[in-house]
């Protein structure tokens, strides 16, 4: 019953892909548009993004086996965290710098539901910019130190992200070639997009980017809706 009922909400949601397109996409070009050079709070996330290059052909060049380390932890701590919320408990985790990780995870009453957003979780998921966001809420942090951490967190898991995806990678084979390339890039718009709102307006932006974002969804079906009746 409960693979059916994965299969059923998959199936669900790869044919609501478009229509979130079309919803998050547009809140996202609207955010871009608020986009100031005089701002303070985008010129302290696009520093902290800046600064984040230097440093990575630093680490890169004088600390490879720990920054692999770290990459590939982050990796890892992504498949254990979306699991959770899927009730996988994790029993075991590896992690290596050069020969990659592993978390082992024991499936509960769910079964093996939400394999696939486990498996493609650190592809999209923004791990080290969430738990900025998180920590935010109990350190007391200047706005503009908090923003550049930020942007810093963010350029690191979009660079990652990007070398870390191919279709030679285990977790996308695993997933399938077609489901990545829909779930992927709106999964991306979305986590990406909901960063830049709350740059842009704080909670208020972060908040609005989703209930905004889901309406526009909604008025493509209405609209399509309209048109074949």
């Amino acid at each position: 019953m409960l693979k059916i009922f994965a299969k059923i909400s998959m199936t669900l949601f790869l044919i609501a892909v478009p229509f979130l397109f079309y919803g998050f996409g547009g809140e996202f070009l609207k955010i871009l548009g608020k986009f100031s050079p005089r701002d303070s709070r985008w010129l302290a996330f696009l520093a902290g993004a800046i600064v984040f290059f230097p440093c990575l052909f630093i680490a890169r060049r004088l600390f490879l086996s720990a920054w692999s380390y770290l990459e590939t932890l982050e990796h890892e701590i992504t498949h254990l965290l979306i699991g959770l919320l899927f009730l996988k408990i994790p029993v075991g985790i590896r992690v290596s710098a050069h020969e990659g990780g592993e978390v082992r995870q024991r499936e509960t009453w769910l079964g093996s539901m939400g394999q696939t957003w486990v498996a493609l979780a650190p592809y999209f998921f923004p791990t080290l910019p969430i738990f900025v966001l998180i920590f935010a809420y109990f350190i007391d942090l200047t706005p503009k130190t908090f923003l550049a951490v930020l942007g810093w967190t963010t350029a690191f898991h979009l660079v990652t992200n990007w070398g870390e995806t191919s279709f030679r990678q285990t977790d996308l084979q695993k997933s399938g070639i077609l489901k990545t390339l829909l779930i992927l890039p709106v999964m991306n718009l979305i986590s990406y997009g909901a960063i830049l709102a709350f740059v842009a307006d704080e909670q208020k932006g972060f908040g609005s980017f989703w209930v905004e974002g889901v309406k526009g969804s909604f008025s493509l079906v209405s609209k399509i809706w309209q048109t074949i009746t």
